[in-house]
C-alpha cells in the first residue's frame, strides 16, 4: 500500500506549506458570512429554517468545484516537469501509487476545509441561539464532498493526462465552463437536432438525463432532493451516480494515459 505514504505526504505538504489552512480559513470566512445573513433574514421573517441548506447551497456551487479543481490538477503534473516524478518512481512506488495517492491525499485536504467551513457555519447560527437542521445540514455535507470528489477527480486525470502546467490549466478551465455553465444548454440543443433542427412541441424525457451528466447540475438536482422541493426520485439516484461514476472514471483514464506514457 504504498499509495498511503504518498497520500500521507500529501497532507502533510499542504500542512506545511500552509495550504490546508488558507484553503480552510477560506471555507470558513463564506461559511460564516453564509450563516450570518441566514440569521439575519431568519429573524426578520424572510426564511424559514429549513432553507439553510438553500442558503449554504449557493457557495457550494461555485466555491467546492474551484477548490476542487484547483486543490488537484497540479499535483502529478507539476512534479513531472520538474523532475520529483521521476524521484517517486525511483522509490518503491508505481504509477498507481502516484495517481492513487496523490488522489486521496488531496481529497482529505478538501474534505477537512469543507468540513471546517460548513461547522464554522453552523457555530456562528447556533451562537446566535437559533436551532439546526441536523439531518438536512448532514445531507448538504455528504453531497457537496460528492460534487468535490468528483471536480478533484476531473483535475487528477487532467494533471495524470498532460504534460506541462500550462495545459493542465486550460483543461481544468475548460472543464468547468463546460460543466458549470456550457452543459446547462447541451440537452435543449440535443433536442433541437434530434426534432430536425425544429423547435420540439415537449423536451424529449430523456434531456434531463443529459443534463445530470454534469456534476454540477446533478448537485443541484441532490440539493432540490434535501429540500424536497420539485424532484424526480429516479433523475436524484441518477445524479448520485454520476458523482461517483465520475469520482472513478476521471481518474482512471487520467491513470490510463499515465501509465502508458513516456516520461
Amino acid at each position: 500500500m504504498n499509495w498511503k505514504l504518498i497520500a500521507r505526504k500529501e497532507v502533510g505538504d499542504a500542512i506545511r506549506n500552509r495550504q490546508l489552512y488558507a484553503i480552510a480559513a477560506t471555507f470558513a470566512l463564506v461559511f460564516s458570512a453564509m450563516a450570518a445573513l441566514y440569521v439575519s433574514q431568519l429573524e426578520e421573517g424572510y426564511i424559514t429554517p429549513g432553507d439553510l441548506v438553500s442558503q449554504f447551497g449557493l457557495p457550494g456551487m461555485l466555491l467546492v468545484p474551484v477548490t476542487g479543481l484547483l486543490i488537484a490538477y497540479g499535483a502529478i503534473v507539476r512534479r513531472r516537469s520538474n523532475g520529483q516524478l521521476t524521484l517517486l518512481l525511483g522509490l518503491p512506488h508505481d504509477r498507481r501509487d502516484i495517481v492513487l495517492g496523490m488522489y486521496v491525499g488531496r481529497y482529505v485536504v478538501f474534505l477537512a476545509s469543507l468540513f471546517t467551513g460548513v461547522i464554522t457555519g453552523v457555530a456562528v447560527i447556533l451562537a446566535t441561539g437559533h436551532s439546526v437542521p441536523t439531518v438536512d445540514v448532514l445531507a448538504y455535507l455528504l453531497i457537496s464532498a460528492g460534487l468535490g470528489l468528483a471536480y478533484l477527480a476531473i483535475a487528477i486525470g487532467i494533471s495524470a493526462m498532460v504534460r506541462t502546467q500550462t495545459w493542465a490549466s486550460f483543461a481544468v478551465f475548460g472543464a468547468l465552463l463546460l460543466l458549470l455553465v456550457v452543459w446547462r444548454f447541451v440537452p435543449d440543443g440535443l433536442s433541437y437536432i434530434a426534432a430536425g433542427f425544429e423547435e420540439p412541441a415537449t423536451q424529449p424525457w430523456w434531456t434531463s438525463y443529459v443534463s445530470m451528466l454534469s456534476p454540477s447540475l446533478a448537485y443541484e438536482q441532490l440539493l432540490l432532493a434535501v429540500l424536497e422541493v420539485d424532484y424526480n426520485r429516479s433523475l436524484t439516484g441518477f445524479s448520485a451516480a454520476v458523482l461517483l461514476g465520475w469520482a472513478v472514471l476521471a481518474p482512471a483514464v487520467g491513470y490510463w494515459r499515465f501509465a502508458t506514457d513516456d516520461l
